[in-house]
């Protein structure tokens, strides 16, 4: 049996997944004769793209410096992507600007140039993510132990405002499963401030269907 090792995507990735996901079906079922919905659908986009683009800082300051400092170059490729997402960034905003300001009769044409716009973008993003989660964690793993590579980990968390880390739990506490919620859940109980864990057990308990819920609560409990 191979050593499972640590895995400093994992579970961001799955939350950030889902929060791709769940957006382009938002930006999709706006009710385009509804202002409210349409705003809606706008600032949960907007939301999402500040996430991606703090995410992607992370990523540049944390991890790519690490991955080139043992094996020079290996995190250009990553780099230049990440330049990338940013100008599709600047893209969707630009897009779902104008969309916001555009008369009625209007909104239909640029609802669907902008849908497309972001699915293009969730598309990139998923098949980068499975590319860091292979290739950028082969690099990492060859060079650092699970304890080097947690602690590049940690100071990314320390790094994390209190605002966009609420917004990470929101999405990854509903996307993980039972064991990785569980994991992350006692592990935070044990390091974290005790505060900090009960915020994060509150989101928890407000994002999760009844039945998670309680299995999480029995779990902890045990």
């Amino acid at each position: 049996m191979h050593q499972q090792r640590f895995d400093i995507y994992r579970l961001i990735h799955k939350g950030l997944r889902a929060y791709l996901t769940e957006t382009l079906l938002a930006v999709g079922r706006m009710d385009l004769d509804a202002s409210a919905d349409l705003h809606a659908g706008l600032t949960q986009l907007h939301s999402l793209l500040d996430f991606c683009e703090s995410h992607l800082q992370h990523e540049n300051t944390f991890i790519h410096p690490a991955m080139n400092l043992c094996q020079p170059g290996s995190a250009d490729s990553m780099s230049d992507h990440h330049q990338q997402h940013v100008a599709m960034i600047a893209e969707l905003r630009g897009a779902a600007r104008q969309l916001r300001a555009c008369a009625q009769p209007d909104r239909e044409l640029l609802a669907a140039q902008l849908y497309r716009k972001l699915a293009l973008f969730v598309a990139d993003n998923l098949a980068h993510m499975h590319e860091e989660e292979t290739r950028n964690n082969s690099i990492l793993w060859n060079c650092y132990s699970d304890a080097e590579i947690q602690a590049i980990h940690q100071a990314i968390l320390q790094s994390i405002p209190p605002q966009e880390n609420a917004v990470a739990m929101h999405w990854m506490l509903a996307a993980l499963n039972h064991q990785e919620r569980h994991a992350l859940l006692s592990g935070m109980r044990r390091e974290a401030p005790q505060p900090v864990f009960e915020n994060t057990l509150a989101i928890a308990q407000q994002n999760l269907p009844r039945s998670e819920w309680n299995k999480l609560q029995f779990a902890l409990a045990c």
